[in-house]
């Protein structure tokens, strides 16, 4: 919960507005912001951006190996598969190629599942793909 109300904050503040460039991660799908984002998006009053838009255009998602299909459809609902990260709680929710490959299977498109697995991180953290 603190991670969300620091990005909260950050929000709120103009912190976002002033650095555009700024890309902030969020685990646990989102600390609960997401699912308070109509509330939050009614404090916006003044800014550039409303906390909905920021949270769609600045802040990536990541699972914390909490592979739900429900959450993974309430996100969806607020942002896109482009700012979803795959990433493990460990020790709390350890990854296994066979629930990860099944929670992958939900997305409809390969190119999704492409960017669920690993696009999404290495465009983030602008890892360029070599090949040998």
């Amino acid at each position: 919960m603190e991670a969300g109300t620091a990005v909260l904050r950050l929000i709120l503040r103009g912190t976002v507005d002033r650095h555009p460039d700024l890309q902030l991660v969020l685990g646990h799908w989102g600390e609960l912001l997401l699912h308070a984002v109509e509330r939050a998006d009614s404090l916006s009053r003044g800014l550039e951006r409303g906390v909905a838009q920021v949270l769609r255009e600045d802040v990536h998602i990541t699972t914390s190996g909490m592979l739900t299909p429900r959450l993974r459809r309430h996100t969806l609902e607020l942002t896109t598969v482009d700012r979803i990260l795959p990433s493990g709680d460990h020790p709390f929710h350890r990854l296994d190629p066979a629930s990860t490959a099944a929670f992958l299977d939900l997305l409809p498109e390969p190119a999704d599942r492409e960017k669920g697995a690993h696009a999404n991180a290495e465009t983030l953290v602008a890892i360029e793909e070599t090949h040998p």
